[in-house]
């Protein structure tokens, strides 16, 4: 038993590529070709569904809409077409409508075997760069869609059952995608989400129809509580870094304070930057902190004494972030900065504190 996996034309020959399940099979010997039912079934249904798509692009979005490749699969089908802009939310709920409405009309199908330039003249759309015969195999559903196609169809659209857009998104420039199910395969794609819904609803203790209030619900307290936790991250900054007020070392009639505030947002590190500055009275006051794995943050505040000495605290902490792989800058009395080499945040303090010593003395 060989199971087929694909299917390609050379020339006049057709190549069967598959893989063998049970026996052996050799050069020479005589097989049987048996059509997977059910397979063919879901191709069938999918192929016929993406000229039904085409059509209704045409109709819909704009008659120069034109197929740029595609995907027919037993579980889906994918359609690249040549459209300068995305879809709107409601085009694309008109497509799918406007496909479902043939597929509920029952338009049959017809299958002829003519001259190229007949095709044309009757109006059947090609493939824009595909290399066609003398005679073409033209698939018909009269008043819906004409093709040139050598494909597997439905022999009426009624057996599609249903088609359903799963996504439109761009692939390239001036090139859109639509990616879809039809026949059977929209029922998996419905149990699948059937599935989360349900799930969704026993974890919020609430019906489906009520799952996105109750999710709007929790993000809207998720940011009231994020918002209680950084003013609280702020509140133990401050107390954190009055603890810091005697270390702060006297150059002159100046003082130093450069420290590290480990775990420290950096909003709060600024706040707390700022209020020890302003404690200490003339001086300069550098703060550090790694919130998170491989991130540094870098504040300076400068008191006018300072600045007067030429030192500028966005220009300072800004060379001291390069240090960690980073940058930053600000004001020349307060500045912020970051890096990502958490390792060199160490050496980065190190060479703060000696440079304003230097500079101060």
């Amino acid at each position: 038993v060989i199971r087929i996996e694909d299917v390609q034309k050379d020339s006049d020959f057709f190549l069967h590529r598959g893989r063998v399940e049970r026996g052996t099979v050799k050069v020479g010997d005589h097989v049987t070709a048996q059509i997977d039912r059910a397979c063919r079934r879901r191709a069938m249904a999918n192929h016929t569904a993406t000229h039904l798509l085409q059509a209704a692009l045409k109709k819909i979005v704009d008659d120069g809409v034109s197929q740029a490749g595609s995907l027919v699969a037993f579980d889906r089908l994918r359609f690249d077409f040549n459209c300068p802009r995305a879809l709107t939310s409601g085009e694309v709920q008109q497509v799918e409508e406007q496909v479902n409405t043939w597929i509920g009309e029952g338009h049959a199908a017809t299958v002829e075997i003519m001259a190229l330039n007949e095709a044309k003249k009757r109006g059947a759309t090609a493939m824009f760069g595909e290399k066609y015969g003398a005679e073409v195999r033209v698939i018909d559903f009269p008043g819906v869609s004409m093709e040139l196609c050598g494909g597997t169809h439905v022999s009426n659209t009624a057996e599609i059952g249903l088609f359903k857009i799963i996504s439109e998104t761009g692939v390239a420039s001036g090139i859109r995608r639509i990616e879809a199910v039809a026949g059977p395969a929209v029922l998996d794609y419905l149990n699948v989400r059937d599935a989360v819904v349900r799930d969704l609803s026993e974890r919020f203790k609430v019906k489906p129809e009520e799952v996105p209030d109750r999710i709007t619900s929790l993000q809207t307290e998720l940011k009231a509580s994020q918002k209680e936790l950084e003013a609280l991250k702020s509140e133990l900054a401050v107390v954190k870094s009055d603890q810091l007020l005697d270390e702060a070392e006297a150059i002159g009639d100046l003082k130093v304070l450069v420290a590290e505030m480990a775990g420290v947002a950096p909003d709060a590190l600024k706040t707390a930057a700022e209020r020890l500055q302003q404690k200490l009275g003339e001086g300069a006051v550098v703060l550090g902190s790694v919130p998170e794995e491989g991130k540094v943050s870098l504040v300076a505040a400068f008191s006018p004494k300072v600045i007067e000495k030429k030192l500028q605290a966005g220009k300072f902490i800004g060379a001291i972030a390069k240090l960690c792989g980073g940058g930053g800058g600000g004001r020349p009395n307060l500045a912020q900065a970051g890096g990502r080499d958490a390792s060199s945040f160490p050496k980065a303090l190190e060479a703060a504190k000696q440079q304003l010593t230097d500079a101060l003395s």
